[in-house]
């Protein structure tokens, strides 16, 4: 984290938002309203309705803020292989954002055109003051050069659900370690890509410390990196001093510090693993890790970022500390 974007010592509350998601505008089962009312009974804070080239405008309730987005394309690394984007608190949309018409296409009911590269459409979706998110990299087959050439990222979409569920495939931390390896400043989020909200609503999500609950404030949480991602954790404090890094959550199986190929540093609650430079400091009544420590040499290092994984294979993960 970059001065001043600390999100367990910034101030402003927590909340839980919903970054990727869609409706029967695109290529969702729901209507707009309906999709709001369901994050907002499961307890949801923000939602933002991505349709496919797409504004789709709601308004907030006194309980759930909607901020306007959209999920883009660029032209497609081969057959099939198309690179899409999640665009974060955007209200315009190009008619032509420059890429080869011969891959543009009405899909359900949109419009799919194309950026040509991932750098043109975050410069679009940035100089809204929107935060830009390479969407499902893992899912989508992307390499790490892909996301190391494009400039004015504000991260990678970590983990999504629906691409976990179908095929495995949500789970995109190795690239995100590469492009942090070699230096990018991304932070990550986890998504529902929620397109059947029967069933498929509250499986993962971005917890952002905003200072109010506004639309401005979220969007500047987002772009100063002041999030976790989670599929069912909670972090209730993460604090680093010098090399000394201690993590307060929700009854874990383990707690990871990772950094670099095989530099980490890991307390699992069977005490199996690697566990030098790291200590259990606080276990709940069943045993499982709600405190735990690290002090492992990490001066040097690009990056070390905290993974608390629970009983049930769930994770919470914080951006680079």
């Amino acid at each position: 984290m970059g001065p001043g974007s600390d999100p367990f010592a910034a101030d402003g509350e927590w909340l839980k938002t919903a970054l990727h998601t869609h409706t029967s505008v695109t290529d969702g089962e729901l209507e707009p309203r309906a999709v709001a009312e369901h994050y907002e009974w499961a307890g949801y804070d923000v939602l933002t309705i991505t349709d496919h080239w797409t504004l789709t405008y709601l308004p907030s309730t006194e309980h759930l803020l909607v901020i306007t987005g959209a999920e883009l394309a660029v032209d497609p690394l081969g057959p099939g292989r198309y690179t899409e984007i999640l665009a974060i608190g955007i209200d315009d949309i190009p008619g032509d954002p420059g890429g080869d018409r011969s891959y543009w296409e009405r899909i359900d009911n949109y419009d799919f055109k194309t950026f040509p590269d991932l750098t043109t459409a975050a410069a679009h979706i940035t100089g809204q003051g929107g935060a830009a998110f390479v969407a499902h990299p893992y899912w989508s087959g992307l390499t790490p050069e892909v996301i190391l050439q494009t400039e004015g990222l504000t991260g990678i979409e970590l983990f999504n659900a629906s691409s976990h569920r179908e095929n495995g495939r949500g789970d995109s931390s190795y690239i995100w370690d590469l492009t942090l390896e070699a230096g990018m400043s991304l932070s990550a989020i986890a998504t529902d890509d929620s397109h059947y909200p029967l069933f498929d609503i509250g499986d993962a999500w971005t917890m952002v410390r905003a200072a109010e609950r506004t639309r401005e404030a979220v969007l500047d949480a987002l772009l100063r990196h002041r999030t976790y991602a989670s599929n069912g954790p909670v972090l209730h404090d993460v604090t680093r001093d010098g090399d000394a890094i201690e993590v307060r959550c929700s009854p874990s199986a383990s707690v990871v510090l990772h950094s670099r190929y095989q530099e980490g540093w890991a307390v699992r609650d069977d005490h199996r693993g690697r566990q030098e430079s790291a200590r259990i400091l606080e276990r709940d009544d069943r045993g499982s890790i709600v405190r735990a420590s690290f002090q492992p040499p990490i001066e040097d290092l690009p990056f070390v970022r905290v993974v608390a994984t629970d009983g049930e294979g769930r994770s919470a993960w914080t951006n680079p500390l």
